[in-house]
């Protein structure tokens, strides 16, 4: 279900989440209530509804630190692409210094990896990382960095920029290849079983609008609390995938300057 999610619209996704999660809920706590209902005591009730509560909060609580860290981790990415563009730049500028012929072509495949990215995105990345044009281009460019001649004090310098520039370039695409490995997402199954407990105490309150209004109220919460930490362990693709912006920011001040 969640490479259905990640292929459809934010809107669409989250509504198509929240009714999924609803229905199931509402399922389960009408079911169980149906099967307890002749069994209910009031000792019973008074169980199941401080039991219910502190479920309800152990979940709450679960929710809140897996979105946080989740949130981190997403704008780390994020502020890493960032920052393999400020890189980029800075490579550019000690290249525009170099002034010699292979320098030249070292800016033009710099250039071509930046008009790469800025139009395909990540998307290259996801079938075959290793293999994809970003990787085969940034390669190249680091070989031919460090094929680079130096004849003065100044190329020398410059080139050691450059070389602990691409270095770090280096270092910020390979986060961009590991984001794209698969990971196993334990909170799916933790959420449905709590959510499933959940319900099944919550099924010591007889069913009326005014408590399944309730009920629902708290499942659309959880729901869309659940449905962005899936979105944002998902960041370069899917409806909350992160923009190449600081690409395209390079790329038109590129063309702007031709």
């Amino acid at each position: 279900m969640i490479d259905f999610l990640l292929g459809i619209s934010l809107v669409s996704g989250l509504m198509i989440f929240l009714f999924v999660i609803s229905i199931f809920s509402l399922l389960v706590y009408l079911t169980s209530h149906y099967f307890i209902k002749g069994q209910l005591q009031k000792n019973h009730e008074k169980v199941g509804r401080i039991l219910f509560r502190v479920s309800a909060s152990l979940l709450g609580l679960i929710l809140s630190i897996t979105f946080a860290n989740q949130r981190v981790n997403y704008f780390s990415l994020k502020r890493s692409i960032e920052a393999e563009a400020a890189t980029i730049v800075d490579i550019k500028v000690d290249i525009d210094l170099y002034d010699n012929e292979e320098a030249e072509l070292i800016k033009e495949k710099l250039m071509e990896y930046v008009m790469h990215v800025s139009t395909d995105g990540w998307k290259s990345l996801q079938n075959d990382p290793f293999r994809s044009k970003a990787f085969v281009l940034f390669q190249d460019i680091y070989v031919s960095i460090n094929h680079l001649e130096v004849q003065t004090p100044l190329q020398t310098r410059l080139k050691n920029n450059m070389l602990s520039d691409i270095d770090h370039l280096s270092d910020y695409l390979q986060v961009r290849l590991y984001s794209f490995r698969e990971k196993s997402n334990p909170l799916i199954y933790t959420s449905v079983f709590g959510i499933l407990g959940i319900m099944i105490l919550f099924s010591v309150y007889p069913p009326d609008k005014l408590t399944i209004g309730f009920l629902l109220i708290y499942v659309a919460f959880i729901g869309i609390v659940l449905y962005f930490i899936l979105m944002m362990s998902n960041p370069l693709k899917g409806p909350l995938m992160i923009e190449p912006g600081p690409f395209l920011l390079i790329k038109e001040t590129i063309e702007s300057k031709v």
